[in-house]
């Protein structure tokens, strides 16, 4: 039993609705829903009954929720006793990106955690899917922002889904499908592809060529490099066409590579953009991150 699990209970408590008390604390609702089944579970009794779309207290619950209620704020009048800004928290939170993405949301919620919390450190750091991936699961980074398809397999990991991605082919601005909206990337079988490096994206790589080789044709490859912005250079030329994410940072792809970008007919969107980080992380700056997260891509899909 810990202070977050009891917070948890008695938001559902008040809502009587995993979802809005999820809403409530910035949290997922499976995490809400898991942390008040080990409640359960760790004080032997159930504390709800879980209806199709309410809850109802059990008496156990009831009983637990006055005690919560009075422990929770014995702790809160102590902190602020001892603790008198909530600004004084100190600490540091390392943070990995992946270049050439809308890195919007994340300045927006760095901005949010400096502003509240000035002495914590933030630290970022730039990288490749894999390099992200590796130092994820190595402990060196807190959280980090990419693909799911690299971070979804990594052991106790959680993820928070942050927009939508999907896979878009770019053709130079003088293709004869220049001006279409959307391709069958059958018809791209006889051009050259310019490709990212699988050393750098193995994941992408190897979808892309999956999606080719179900379609028929095996993609010639003309160069492999080593970010998205050397291949849309590639293209610009007039050497090639190449795969690119949705999300990429191509404001205007005809002014600034001489590039069109089209959608793919029969993709799937399954290549979306997330925040990870472990389920084993023990540094309490992350779950203040997360919730700031929750709070500003809730506001920002709110106002759109």
């Amino acid at each position: 039993m810990n202070l977050t699990s009891l917070r948890y209970f008695i938001e559902s408590a008040k809502y009587l609705n995993f979802t809005k008390a999820a809403e409530h604390l910035y949290v997922t609702q499976p995490t809400l829903s898991r942390q008040i089944m080990d409640l359960e579970a760790e004080l032997g009794v159930q504390l709800f009954v879980r209806g199709r779309h309410t809850l109802t207290l059990t008496s156990e619950g009831d009983a637990l929720l006055e005690q919560a209620i009075d422990i929770v704020t014995k702790f809160d009048n102590i902190k602020k006793t001892i603790q008198p800004h909530t600004n004084e928290l100190t600490g540091k939170l390392t943070i990995g990106y992946q270049s050439f993405f809308d890195t919007t949301l994340m300045y927006d919620v760095l901005k949010s955690v400096t502003k509240k919390y000035p002495r914590v450190t933030l630290s970022l750091f730039r990288g490749t899917p894999l390099q992200l991936r590796r130092q994820l699961i190595n402990n060196q980074y807190d959280a980090i922002f990419g693909l799911n398809t690299y971070i979804d397999s990594i052991p106790n990991i959680k993820t928070i889904e942050l927009q939508k991605n999907k896979l878009q082919i770019a053709v130079p601005s003088t293709h004869p499908l220049a001006n279409m909206k959307s391709v069958d990337i059958k018809r791209l079988a006889n051009d050259d592809f310019i490709m990212l490096n699988r050393k750098i994206s193995p994941f992408i790589v190897d979808y892309a060529i999956s999606l080719c080789m179900k379609n028929g044709f095996s993609p010639h490859a003309l160069y492999y490099v080593n970010d998205a912005e050397q291949a849309l250079l590639h293209v610009g030329s007039g050497q090639g066409v190449t795969f690119l994410h949705s999300m990429n940072k191509v404001n205007n792809p005809v002014e600034s590579y001489g590039v069109n970008l089209l959608d793919i007919n029969g993709l799937d969107n399954d290549l979306n953009f997330v925040l990870g980080y472990k389920e084993t992380n023990t540094n309490p700056i992350t779950e203040i991150f997360v919730r700031e997260l929750m709070k500003v891509h809730q506001q920002k899909d709110g106002s759109n």
